[in-house]
């Protein structure tokens, strides 16, 4: 499979990490939410404000790859992957520390390991740091559109 093969393909992998996530999500934070009532971050999710945050990330992964088509140039998205990668130890981190099977974790797992297969070390190894201020850039991205989904859904 060709780099541009496998770009074409991975917002796929995305989408099947983030349904697994869609569909486990809700009993989960119910769990969770018992055994850590006062827990903000908990408090601020909804199975409507976690599909409309998935579908514009999905939006976004699509827009990045339509414009690294349009010019040729792969480099940000390929930190967009590299980032996903990143983000499932954030799984992993999060099974461990709460001893729950956090879900997305085997989705992240076999998605990501599939994905470093095929980045085929093409890129310089900077690109790598520069992944992590992507995810930086996501996970702030999350943060802003619970709260934004928060607000909004509090003023009805």
């Amino acid at each position: 499979m060709t780099s541009v093969q496998f770009y074409f393909l991975f917002p796929s992998l995305f989408m099947l990490h983030e349904l697994e996530e869609i569909v486990w999500m809700p009993s989960f934070v119910k769990k969770i939410s018992a055994q850590f009532p006062d827990n903000l971050i908990l408090s601020y999710y909804t199975p409507f404000a976690f599909n409309a945050i998935v579908l514009e990330q999905f939006l976004i992964l699509l827009l990045s790859l339509f414009l690294s088509y349009w010019f040729n140039n792969y480099t940000i998205y390929a930190t967009i992957v590299i980032a996903y990668i990143y983000h499932v130890f954030g799984h992993l981190i999060q099974t461990v520390v709460i001893r729950k099977y956090v879900p997305g974790l085997l989705t992240g797992i076999l998605t990501s390991l599939f994905s470093l297969c095929n980045l085929k070390n093409e890129f310089p190894i900077i690109l790598y740091g520069y992944s992590l201020f992507t995810l930086l850039v996501i996970i702030l991205n999350l943060v802003v559109s619970f709260m934004i989904l928060h607000k909004i859904s509090h003023k009805k």
